[in-house]
């Protein structure tokens, strides 16, 4: 029987495992040794055995055995006797590396590192365990082998057996889920994120201490407590309170719920939780959460100031666009009227844009700390205010180019320039905010250079306010460029394009009007500006003779072609 022992021998050992050190040698049998035995000889034995390999195969035949897993069975004087299907194919498709002087014709000795753990087994009578590396159909496999004693009747060792495991895979798993906990670990040293765990009444049971860097509260004082214990839960900024309850009884993931922590100095710290849901693998019983939670102070600060800029921005733009409504309607009445809005806008621009231009003046110096060094919080905040404040200048100088263009006054310097030289300096104006976006602006030149008769600094203008359009409704990493196709002998086209998101064709005459962008109405629009760029672009380019025309396609990009005059010389050659 396999593994008994006489229990009457004296000093007999209990049966136990062993797992001996990494063998030198595989403990696989050679494919020629193995082949030497008989598939046949443990089966009809009718007469009683008398022969120690009787006994075995009288064993060996009163017993089943699961075929696919490899099994040996040798004499304890290392007689190869038994070796099931499993193990002749395992022994088929792996390389031997054992010593080839071991193996002699007519001889059935076993390896030798084999022969060592027979000896090991028949000594101790316990079981021997060897984890070894074989190398099958030329892929390195790692099996685990247990060989173990053969006992007859009265407990002596007659035999030893052996059965090997492909255990691959599992190490493999292993590995990878250690790798996996080295990541996470690396990944949490790394971040800046605190990671948190509750039980299903929503009271802590574990937070990183993480979260201690960035309160000043040790984290053990967090456990058993809830979330709004020491915190405020808020559906938005300036929402009301609300219970954790709210959002965790659905028992389903969640983030970016809004969570307000205070640090020692008493500051607000604004962190967004994120977590999942646990329940037990086995009764899928709800556990509680566990998830992260990260600090977006910074991203919400820059919000509200962004947000109190842009609210103090469309007031005064509200503002104006509403005393310029309100103008306009009082010119279809009498010209005198209309006049008279002119000069009144004209006049308003004038007032806002001196103390704008010292606002711009002041922020200028404090970025450049002219007076002192200041907190770069400051001269951040000053760049906000100088940026801020070019672009209500910007839109000022529209609306005066409006009123100066209705007006009637606007007086324009022709001459024969460059177009090329034209192009170059819109680009160096817009070329930053192109940049920013990722914006390809390859295509954006002049190969073939072409003499033209504008007013060069309007021309520039206008390609300015083409250029900045194709930047501002073009997607990051999106492409603009100019094209250049001569309409007839006296004109030329210079097309501006890009691959942004295109303008519905009805659309397409409203675009020009005043105050309009591609989007609905002011309070829909997703980018700044007044709608002016486009009414003042086209008006110019009349007044200089040429004009402005659109074709689009939504999703696909737009294109502007603007059409001007070529000089004398020019005209006689083409």
């Amino acid at each position: 029987m396999f593994g008994r022992m006489n229990q009457n021998i004296a000093g007999g050992k209990a049966t136990g495992k062993r797992l001996v050190p990494k063998l030198k040698h595989q403990t696989i049998i050679p494919l020629e040794l193995v082949q030497r035995v008989s598939t046949n000889t443990h089966k009809n034995l009718k007469n009683k055995p008398t022969t120690v390999i009787d006994k075995i195969n009288a064993l060996i035949a009163n017993m089943s055995f699961d075929e696919t897993v490899p099994l040996y069975i040798s004499t304890i004087s290392g007689e190869l006797v038994y070796v099931n299907e499993g193990y002749r194919s395992l022994v088929s498709n792996c390389e031997y590396t054992g010593k080839e002087d071991t193996i002699h014709k007519g001889e059935s000795l076993l390896p030798e590192s084999l022969t060592a753990i027979l000896n090991e087994v028949q000594l101790t009578r316990q079981n021997v365990s060897v984890e070894e590396t074989i190398k099958v159909q030329g892929v390195s496999r790692q099996y685990r082998s247990r060989h173990f004693p053969i006992c007859d009747d009265n407990g002596r060792v007659i035999a030893v057996g052996g059965s090997y495991v492909d255990f691959t895979d599992s190490i493999q798993t292993l590995g990878h889920e250690s790798l996996m906990q080295q990541r996470f670990r690396d990944f949490a040293r790394a971040t800046s994120d605190w990671y948190w765990e509750i039980d299903r009444d929503y009271n802590i049971t574990f937070v990183s201490d993480r979260l201690m860097a960035i309160t000043g509260t040790p984290v053990i004082l967090l456990t058993g407590k809830r979330f709004e214990d020491f915190g405020d839960l808020k559906a938005e900024v300036e929402g009301r309170l609300i219970s954790c309850d709210s959002f965790l009884d659905g028992m389903k993931p969640f983030r970016d719920q809004l969570f307000l922590l205070r640090n020692s100095e008493e500051d607000v710290i604004y962190t967004h939780l994120s977590g999942v849901p646990i329940f037990d693998s086995s009764t899928g019983e709800f556990m509680g959460y566990r998830g992260a939670g990260m600090d977006v102070t910074v991203n919400y600060k820059a919000r509200l100031e962004t947000i109190a800029i842009q609210k103090s921005l469309e007031h005064t733009l509200e503002e104006l666009t509403n005393k310029n409504i309100q103008l306009d309607m009082a010119s279809a009445e009498s010209e005198v009227a209309f006049g008279a809005k002119n000069e009144f806008v004209a006049a308003m621009s004038h007032e806002l844009r001196t103390p704008l231009n010292a606002i711009i003046g002041f922020a200028e110096a404090m970025k450049m700390e002219v007076f002192g060094e200041l907190n770069p919080q400051y001269v951040s905040y000053s760049n906000d205010i100088m940026s801020a404040g070019r672009h209500l200048l910007d839109l000022i100088n529209d609306v005066l180019d409006v009123a100066v263009l209705e007006s009637g006054k606007i007086k324009l310097d022709t001459e024969d320039v460059s177009l090329k030289e034209v192009v170059d300096r819109a680009v160096n104006l817009i070329v930053l905010r192109a940049n920013q976006k990722y914006l390809d602006i390859s295509e954006v030149k002049i190969e073939k250079d072409f003499h033209i008769h504008v007013d060069e600094r309007r021309a520039v203008q206008i390609f300015v306010n083409l250029l900045s359009n194709a930047v501002k409704f073009t997607p990051d990493y999106g492409k603009i460029g100019i094209r250049i196709t001569p309409q007839s002998q006296s004109t030329v086209g210079v097309t501006v394009w890009d691959t942004g998101i295109g303008i519905p064709d009805d659309q397409h005459e409203l675009v020009f009007e005043k105050f309009h962008q591609a989007t609905d109405n002011i309070y829909s629009r997703k980018e700044e500006g007044t709608g002016l760029g486009l009414h003042i672009s086209q008006h110019l380019a009349r007044q200089m003779g040429g004009d402005i025309v659109l074709k689009s396609i939504v999703n696909e990009g737009s294109e502007f072609t603007v059409i001007f005059n070529l000089h004398e010389e020019q005209k006689d050659s083409n």
